[in-house]
This record gives C-alpha cells, structure tokens and sequence, in this order.
C-alpha cells in the first residue's frame, strides 16, 4: 500500500521536472529533487511494513496528501510565486517528525517475526559472553542499526565508565544473527589507548581481509578501504576508543571535518553502520557536547546486579533461595557495576555457598572478597585515571576524601579546590580556566557521576550545571589507593590506619571515624608522622556529639573541615594555625576577637548544634570579621554581623545563615560583590510597620546588583503579622530566589514575575498566602524550575503565554488546591504532586496538556516500604 503509493508520488515528481523545463523556478526545482531523494528513504521503510498495518495505513497516508499538494500546483510557473515551495515543504517536514514512529512500527513488527524464528534472539544468551540485563537498550540499539532514516553512514557511540558493559553489549549487537543477515560485511576493530586515528583505516583493512599496508600515505590507505566497502552495506565496531573527538571525525553533520577515513566509510546508498565504544564523552571542535547518536551505557538495577551474580555463580543450577537475601546485600555493595559484580561472583564460587558465609561477605563493606575483587579489576580502571591531565588527577584523588556513595555537593567541592590551592598555577588555568570545567572534564572522562543538576551560576538561560554528584564505589576505591600510594591523601578508618607506612608524610588526612581522635596514639602517630606536610584535616565520620581532642600539632594546616564534631566553645588553638583558608567548626560559643589573626582565612562556616540552641543568646560575629579581607565565604547560623564602621569585605561572595539584623544598608554596603546570601528571620510578636518589621530588609537587598541567588526564611512562621508592609524590589540580576514563611498575599508575586533573570523559584511554608493567585501575561517568562510546598492555594489562575519556559514543577501539601484555569506554555519536563488535593490533579492534567503528571502520597509511600 504505502510503498505503492510512494513510487507513485515519485514518478509524478519526476514527470513534473521534465515537462516544466526551464518555466520551473529554481527553488522549485531544487526541492522537488530534495523531495524524490526523501521519498527514496520513505520507501525502504515501507517495503518492510505489514500490509494494512496501523503504520502503513498512515504512511500511505500522508504520501498522498503530499500527491495532492503536487497534482494542485503542478501548473503553477516562475510567476507565480512559487507556492509549491512551503506546500511540499510543510508535507516533508510532517512525515519527517512521524518518521520514527515508522521505524518503530517497523521494529516492532520484525522484532515480533524474529522472536517466532529465531530462539535464540534473547539479549541474555551469547554464543561468546552472556549479556545480562540492558533488554531495552538492546532492542533500542538494534532497530537504529537496522533501520536508518538517513541512507547515508550512521554513527552511533556507546559511552560510559569502565566496566559497565560497553564492549559486552557492542558484541552481543555484532553477533546478532539478525543483524548478521543484514549487513553484507561486519568488522570487529579494537582501538585502545595507543592507536592512533591515522591507523584505524589500515587495521580496518586488516580485519576486513587479511590485507596489511605498510605505514606510509594515509591517502592511498583510506582509498583502499574505500574500493574495499563499495557497494556494500556494512557494520564496523570500534571497540575501546580513546578519543572525544571520533564523533566529530566521522559524524556526517560536521561537513567542513574531511579526513580520509571519514571519506572511505561515507555510504549515500545502502545504509551502513558504524558503532563504537568508549569511556569519553563526545565534543566537536569546540568543545560543546555532542548528543546525537549517543547512548550512555547505565548501571544494572538491584534485579539486573542479583540475576548477573547469580547465573556466574550458580549458572543453569539451583540454588538455595536463602541465599538470595543475602546475595542482593552483596551486590547492593557492588553499585550496578559488571565487572565488579563478576569479580566478586567469581571469588564467591570459590567459597562455601552457605547462608553464614554470605551473610558475613554482605555485612562488611570492607570484607575481603571485595578487597580482592577490587584489584583484580585496577588494571580495567587505572588508564581512565592514567589517560587524564595531572590537574584533572589531583581533582579526582580529592574526591576520594569524602566517605564512599557520599552525595557531594559541586559548590563545596570547588570551594575546598580553591583554598588547596592547585587550581591556582597559570599552567593549569589555560587548559582549565574554571574548577567548573575540570569538575566537567572528570564527568566527560566517566570518572565521575552526576547525581542532580541545577541552574548554572552564570545565568545563561537554559545552561545547567552540576549541584551534586559522586564517586562510582570502585573509583572510589581507585582513588584511596592512589591517592595513599602518591601521598595525596590517607583515610583513617580504624585505628590501623594512623600506623605504619602508609601514615607517613601524607599531605591530607581524612577522619571517616572521628572516634579515633579520643584514642591518644593516633593522635601522636599522625603528628609525629604528617607534621611537616599535612595540610588538610578533615572529618567526615558520623556527628561526634561530644567534643574530643584534635591533631592541633599540625601547624601547616590550610584546611579543617570538623563540621561532623561538636565543640563546647571556640577552640583557641586553632589560632595558630595561621596559614588556614578553609575553617568549619560545629560549635555552642561565640567567636573571639582574635578571630582576625587568621589573616589568610577565605572560608569561614559555623554550625550550631541544634539540641541546645537558645534563641535568646544568639552567636555574635566580632567586630574584626571586618579586617579578614581574604573572605569569600561567611556561612554562620542565625548571627549577627556587626556595623563595618567603614570597612568593606571586597572579596566576600557568599553570606549564609545570618540573621536578619546583619542584613542593615550599611553591612550590605560592605559587601558590594556578594553574589549569594541567605538570611534567617525571627518574627516577634512585637514587630510592626511603626518599628519596622523584619521584612524590610529587603529594602536594602535590592541595591545588590551582583546578587544572583537570596535565601529567605522565617523560623517561626506560626508568629503572623497581621499588617505587613509590601513587599520590596528584588535585584533584577537573581536567578535563583527561595522564600519560606513570609506570608504575603498572593498578589504580591507581581514584584517577582518580572525580574528578567529569574530561573528558578522556590515557595515554601506559606511564603505567600491567600485562597487564589492570579498570575498575570508574559509573566515568569524564564522561570525554569518552580517548587511550591505548604500553601493554603486553593484557585491558581495562570495567564496566556506565563511560565513559557518552565522545565520542573514540583507542589507538596497543597491540600485545598481545586482549581487550575489556563494552561501552562512550556514544555514541562517533570511535574510531580506530593500530598495535594486530587482535584489539583486533575486539573494539572489539563493545565499541563495531557503531559504527565507523577502523584504521591507519603502515606502510600510508607505503606509500600519493605
């Protein structure tokens, strides 16, 4: 039917060129040719329809109404305007967006053909290496080698860390039998770290047919290759590629890239496929991220991990099911990684397969059976580490101080690489400009894995950036044992580890049990061994709530990070550690005077603990904090910060936690460059408009013009005001704004619609209150992420053409919310309702056209947990 129908469009397409002559405008002309070349790749896909299927039906479809456009205007001349053009034009481009869901019709129905004759079809039997898990990505692979919508050489990469099942999946794709029959010729080419491009051309050669060319002119290398594959459809696997540019060398897109190999494999005819595998992230010439034709290869989920180490363990036999308890602990501990569950699988089949010894392997991260597993896969792991720049090194060896499957967060990542200082040589900052783009880098090379992005610092609209992220557990590993190895840094853990060789001389010291500091021989070990090169000493174990003693004879320090220990008051000997950048305390007391010795000092953060907290007698920073130019960072918890009398913090681009007091127009002043600022704010029931209330300190916010992200929240909303002063201007450069507790009417969003920059939008704990928000037109035209949580919303009137860029909508305990009117203009990624009123639900439904809309409820939550 369909293909019938497109041969027919076809010749009268043809006959319309010949007999128009020269009276055809050029335009015309041009893309009726361009149309007879599109209806050739329309008809490859429809000779594999089923007759009177739903695809074919709607192909045959649309081919004749792009007939009837032709028959209408066939007459129509130079003179005429040319209305052929957007006619077919506007035709073509609907059959080229429906376009995939042929070829997934067509997939579907193959698919269903060769499960019928073939037996052998499942991804999880290999005659090689069984395949485990990854079904989808399988058959998802599978119909884009088999069916192109483009005739021309299709190039696909499979991206991701090592182990993860690249080549595994790559070979399972080449000894398809499916694919086999379809391609007249399938090369198997391992790259590696050593070759290089101008080699590829002759070991594809090699493979192809035995033929062997000497080094010499890459010319006449890739013109052999050429007359090799003419007329041919065929599939080359590059299997272990080490270059983040192949995509750009061979990819079709980037027309002005010519090398030869690209030349000898372009195929305008049959549809021939190229695939390869690597640990790098693909860029073009400029660096920018290449997406099409990209698949990153993902972890195993808990049933993919416990089906692998099952089938090697036990293979085709039984086993006990007791064990499956324990099994799924084991490779819980294992992180989806194939290699490594393999590994352990492998030493557990050379053990008791008992309940008791299972259960002793899944109780101890540490046991044995996965140190050994550990290093038998280093010499997969190493050469991601060892292919990296030595900057990018130091990076990923720090990120080994945080405990294993620690979330970190990107800010204070950076903020601890710049008080070490090694970002700062010139070397590094041509290749490096940012701390940003090395963390990028890390995440490009596979190193490191993204937990959750956010909107970038910068505020360029739709850039996103990483908020946290963290080591796979075997990189994690990879990166203590360098790291100790290099005497980059030691991680204690027990007391072993503060004795012996691999103590001594190391530069950074990492608590993970801060236990250990109440055990006096360590303490002294690692002053007798580290004093003369430690600069570091942080501590990351669980909150030690009592306070225990410090390794203070370490003079050198330029870091100490002892938020996770708490302090009764300041600990003076601190004050000698004069070369200190980075200072984090978790204390009761009041900083002292003296604070200012600590000249060098560019992060300052205190914690309180919060079991005795006294609102009554808050932490007051010292007059001095105003002589410590270094500062960039002040994070304190509900202080204040007193009059600078003059001075200013001209460095200083973070203020968080301080209490509203510290917010006056003087204080501000001194801050001209601050860029981030947190408040916290205490109402009373005392406060009004005659003594001025809390809230107008956003009075003196506003003269901010570098602020891009404020933090506003008040502790104790169930304190209201009932005459509250309207709300103040906000800077016009914020790009993130987060209120909770505030209580304004609804109408008051109005003075925060129009900020031009503004990106995300945060509104929790009645930040404003009322039954209904009516938003107005055009308003949050940029607004790309909005959480609204706690809320008395009950009618939410949305204007034509609001939040036109909205991404992620997120409302939690919206209970009274019933009405939605208006729809939303965006494209909404991801909207999810937590505890709301399910007339909310309904009506986001229709307010989000149709897209979906994720409920839950904390109650269904807890219920359903095991």
């Amino acid at each position: 039917m369909a293909f019938a129908e497109i041969r027919f469009v076809k010749r009268e397409i043809e006959d319309l060129l010949k007999t128009s002559g020269n009276s055809l405008a050029a335009s015309s002309r041009e893309i009726l040719e361009f149309a007879d070349k599109e209806l050739d790749s329309l008809q490859e896909i429809a000779k594999g329809l089923i007759p009177w299927s739903r695809a074919d039906i709607t192909l045959r479809s649309q081919i004749s109404k792009l007939g009837n456009v032709l028959k209408q205007h066939a007459p129509q001349s130079e003179s005429s305007g040319d209305p052929i053009i957007p006619k077919i034009h506007q035709e073509l481009v609907q059959l080229k967006t429906t376009g995939e869901k042929y070829i997934e019709e067509l997939y579907n129905s193959l698919s269903e053909k060769d499960d019928e004759e073939e037996d052998c079809d499942s991804p999880r039997t290999n005659s090689g290496e069984e395949m485990v898990g990854l079904v989808y990505e399988f058959n998802k692979l599978k119909s884009r080698l088999r069916i192109s919508w483009s005739k021309s050489t299709q190039v696909t990469a499979l991206v991701g860390m090592a182990g993860i099942g690249k080549t595994t999946l790559a070979r399972k794709l080449f000894e398809d039998p499916n694919l086999a029959d379809h391609f007249e010729c399938r090369v198997w080419v391992t790259i590696g770290k050593e070759c290089k491009f101008k080699e590829i051309p002759r070991r594809i050669l090699a493979e192809l047919n035995g033929e062997v060319i000497e080094e010499g002119d890459e010319d006449v290398t890739a013109l052999r290759l050429k007359e090799s594959l003419k007329d041919k459809r065929f599939l080359i696997v590059l299997d272990d590629v080490w270059d983040k540019y192949m995509m750009y060398h061979l990819h079709s897109s980037y027309q002005y890239e010519r090398n030869g190999l690209k030349d000898a494999l372009q195929d305008k005819i049959k549809g021939s496929q190229i695939l390869f595998t690597t640990r790098l992230h693909q860029v073009d010439e400029y660096n920018v991220p290449h997406s099409s034709g990209l698949m990153i290869v993902r972890l195993l989920n808990e049933e993919e991990s416990w089906d692998l180490l099952r089938i090697r363990v036990f293979g085709a036999e039984s086993y006990p099911f007791q064990l499956e308890k324990f099994g799924k602990k084991i490779v819980d501990k294992c992180d989806g990684l194939p290699l490594i569950i393999i590994a352990v699988a492998n030493l557990l089949s050379e053990e008791e397969k008992t309940v008791e010894y299972w259960a002793e392997v899944a109780g101890h991260k540490n046991h044995q059976i996965f140190m050994d597993a550990y290093d038998e896969i280093l010499k997969v792991l190493l050469p991601s580490y060892t292919y990296i720049p030595k900057l990018l090194r130091m990076c990923f060896l720090y990120m080994g101080i945080f405990p294993r499957k620690y979330d970190i967060s990107r800010s204070k990542l950076i903020d601890m690489w710049d008080a070490d200082g090694f970002l700062e040589e010139k070397t590094y900052q041509l290749l490096y400009p940012s701390a940003s783009k090395c963390l990028e880098e890390l995440v490009s090379s596979s190193l490191v894995m993204v937990n959750e992005k956010t909107i970038d610092d910068s505020g360029r609209l739709g850039a996103k950036q990483i908020k946290t992220c963290r080591l796979h557990s075997s990189l994690w590993q990879l990166s203590n044992k360098q790291a100790r190895k290099s005497k980059f840094c030691h991680v204690l853990s027990t007391s072993n580890d503060a004795f012996g060789e691999c103590i001594e001389s190391q530069c950074r010291l990492s608590f993970h049990n801060n236990v250990l500091f109440g055990i006096k021989e360590v303490c002294e070990s690692v002053e007798d061994n580290c004093a003369s090169t430690a600069h570091s000493l942080l501590c990351y174990g669980p909150l030690h709530k009592y306070q225990v003693p410090m390794c203070f004879g370490l003079r050198l320090l330029r870091k100490l990070d002892a938020l996770r220990i708490r302090f009764y008051e300041f600990p003076m000997e601190v004050l000698g550690l004069v070369q200190l950048r980075y200072l984090a305390l978790t204390l009761n007391g009041e900083l002292p005077v003296s604070i200012s010795q600590l000249s060098n000092l560019q992060f300052l953060i205190v914690n309180q603990y919060f079991s005795i907290r006294s609102d009554e007698d808050p932490v007051h920073l010292p007059r001095e904090i105003w002589d410590m130019k270094e500062l960039k960072q002040i994070q304190v918890m509900g202080s204040d910060l007193p009059h600078p009398c003059g001075a200013s913090l001209e460095r200083l681009l973070t203020l968080s936690n301080v209490s509203v007091h510290s917010c006056s127009e003087a204080v501000l002043k001194g801050m001209p460059n601050l860029k981030k600022l947190g408040i916290q704010i205490k109402l009373d029931v005392d406060d009004d408009n005659d003594n001025g209330s809390p809230l107008s300190c956003f009075d003196h916010i506003s003269h901010l013009s570098n602020l891009k992200s404020l933090k506003c929240a008040v502790m104790n909303p169930e304190v209201v005001i009932p005459s509250l002063t309207p709300m103040s201007i906000f800077p016009r450069n914020l790009t993130k704004l987060s209120l909770s507790g505030m209580g304004y009417p609804w109408k008051e969003t109005s003075k925060i619609s129009s900020l031009p920059c503004l990106q995300v939008l945060k509104l929790r704990n009645y930040a404003f209150q009322g039954p209904e928000w009516e938003v107005e037109e055009q308003a949050f035209s940029l607004l790309t992420i909005l959480i609204i949580e706690d809320t008395d919303l009950e009618d939410w009137k949305i204007g034509r053409g609001s939040f036109d860029d909205l991404e992620t909508l997120t409302m939690k305990h919206c209970y009274n919310l019933e009405r939605i009117h208006g729809e939303f203009g965006g494209f909404l990624g991801g909207i999810k309702l937590v505890d709301c009123n399910p007339l909310g639900a309904v009506q986001m439904k229709k307010a989000t056209q149709d897209w979906k809309v994720d409920v839950h409820s904390s109650w269904e939550d807890r219920k359903h947990k095991p």
